[in-house]
């Protein structure tokens, strides 16, 4: 019998700290050619749309199928010998832990050495799983955060200092966080360009994770002509889906082929020397899906929980 679990169940069963270590692997794995996977395609209907992305593991065995049209979001894991459902994950906390976990995975490799300010972007829901998972990949002392909306931007604030030993602090600009951060992320669904770089530090880490459709844009391409490095989780994904990435490359300011995906960094343990400033541009993969959602399943067959116990989506 297929397993369904709710979101609750999710959570209970994976945190941050065991989403970086199993992101972290699944990157190693697919530096091995252990992996396979179908980039996101989308599919529009009257008022929403469909998005879909799959991977699977040779290892594991298991097929895994993502597929959102907001707000219904799930991952479904599959047996490749059968094709047997083996579970069906309500997929919102679980899909936003593994895109954290990716930047922190990023981190830990492309940060700075001496990486004590993250800068944030964005105070949503997103925004909260990056500065989890950036404070346990790295010596973060002090996080500041700018928003557009003050009350948004406090109360974000609020909860990141009841869970994270950091100092947290709001800032007036973009300009003014953009100037303090070793670690610059931006978690925002815009779609015109919010800085050119033009007032990072001389080194510095860029994670742009919101510009994962053609039409968003979050990082000029003045700012990626700054960049010594441009490393993403998935190179035929960004092809397709990260919009300044693509307009990057139309414009002649950067090539495909000098995009580094991040199995390769994390593989090699690093980057030596390390460029002086990097972007990590993150789309979401189904790879990371996969990670995570056969960590839970395993995490549940190794407490004997059964179907008929769990919560439905």
């Amino acid at each position: 019998m297929a397993l369904i679990l709710s979101q609750r169940e999710t959570e209970k069963l994976i945190d941050m700290p065991r989403a970086l270590r199993v992101v972290e692997g699944m990157f190693r794995d697919r530096a091995e050619g252990k992996l396979q996977s179908l980039p996101r395609r989308r599919l529009k209907g009257s008022r929403k749309q469909l998005n879909i992305m799959a991977a699977y593991h040779s290892e594991w065995d298991l097929l895994c199928l993502r597929a959102y049209a907001m707000p219904t979001n799930t991952i479904t894991l599959y047996s490749g010998r059968t094709g047997a459902i083996q579970a069906i994950f309500a997929a919102t906390y679980l899909s936003s832990l593994r895109t954290g976990a990716a930047s922190g995975v990023a981190a830990r490799y492309l940060a700075p050495r001496v990486s004590s300010t993250l800068g944030v972007i964005g105070p949503g829901w997103q925004a909260a799983f990056q500065v989890a998972a950036i404070v346990h990949a790295c010596p973060v002392r002090e996080v500041l955060v700018f928003g557009r909306n003050p009350k948004k931007t406090r109360e974000f604030i609020r909860q990141m200092a009841s869970r994270f030993r950091v100092d947290l602090k709001e800032s007036a600009a973009i300009e003014e966080v953009e100037a303090a951060a070793d670690i610059f992320v931006l978690a925002t669904d815009a779609t015109s360009p919010m800085t050119d770089g033009e007032r990072l530090k001389g080194e510095v880490l860029v994670i742009s994770m919101g510009a994962n459709q053609p039409v968003k844009h979050e990082v000029s391409s003045q700012l990626i002509r700054r960049m010594d490095l441009v490393v993403t989780d998935d190179p035929a994904t960004a092809q397709t889906d990260s919009g300044d990435l693509i307009a990057a490359c139309n414009a002649g300011i950067l090539r495909w082929e000098d995009v580094v995906p991040l199995e390769r960094v994390v593989a090699e343990g690093g980057v030596s020397p390390r460029p002086k400033k990097i972007l990590f541009q993150s789309n979401g993969i189904a790879d990371e899906d996969l990670a995570v959602a056969r960590y839970v399943l395993g995490q549940i067959r190794r407490r004997g929980f059964r179907a008929k116990k769990l919560a439905v989506i």
